[in-house]
């Protein structure tokens, strides 16, 4: 059965409480936003080497793509971990990005 993002933020929390305990510095808001850049760094990497730019590491694409996902749901674990430290509702920034990108899709349809 599909994770609502508040079940998916509920896991994460608990997962990176437990940093701590494994020699981690304790998870913040920032270290998770610093974190980022490195989780993008190795999405873009598996990216590259999904289109044959990069060294595959013997991977076939089926074994690349796991790893983006991988990737992504790293990305995906850092954003939930980063809005529940701020208490922000990521269902309704949901919504509101979906209304802006709707707005603008209709706007430029316009001209």
């Amino acid at each position: 059965m599909p994770k609502t993002l508040e079940e998916m933020t509920k896991q994460i929390v608990e997962m990176f409480d437990h940093y701590e305990s494994q020699g981690t510095a304790h998870w913040t808001y920032k270290i998770a936003a610093l974190d980022l850049s490195y989780q993008l760094g190795s999405l873009a990497k598996r990216i590259l080497q999904l289109d044959g730019e990069r060294y595959t590491e013997g991977l076939s694409k089926e074994e690349i793509k796991a790893k983006i996902s991988d990737e992504l749901a790293d990305i995906l674990a850092e954003a939930l971990f980063i809005s529940h430290e701020l208490g922000m509702d990521m269902e309704q920034a949901w919504e509101r990005m979906l209304a802006s990108d709707a707005k603008k899709i209709e706007e430029r349809s316009q001209k």
